[in-house]
């Protein structure tokens, strides 16, 4: 009998799409309510838009992770970041919610 072949992405549940939804918009209205000024340049730029230790709702390796650790993840070719949904994309990208 052949062994049935699983996508990496087969474990991405509509609940998680949803999850993955609701923190962009969480992310997108932040930036909007601290009148954010774009492009976003660098990682150090990225870094201060949130406050230090800024707590998000995902896991990266296996542990809960903040902002600035999810900027740190980011690379050079990753800027700049044009717009808020930008912003909320690239830090999501590197955000895991398994």
């Amino acid at each position: 009998m052949a062994e049935e072949h699983k996508l990496a992405h087969d474990a991405a549940t509509q609940g998680r799409i949803g999850e993955i939804e609701e923190l962009k918009m969480e992310i997108v209205e932040m930036l909007k309510d601290a009148a954010v000024k774009f492009p976003v340049k660098d990682k150090n730029e990225l870094a201060n838009l949130f406050p230090h230790g800024t707590m998000m709702a995902c896991r990266v390796g296996g542990k809960e992770t903040h902002f600035d650790e999810l900027a740190e993840a980011l690379n050079t070719d990753d800027f700049p970041l044009g717009d808020a949904s930008a912003v909320a994309s690239a830090i999501l990208s590197r955000c895991s919610l398994a």
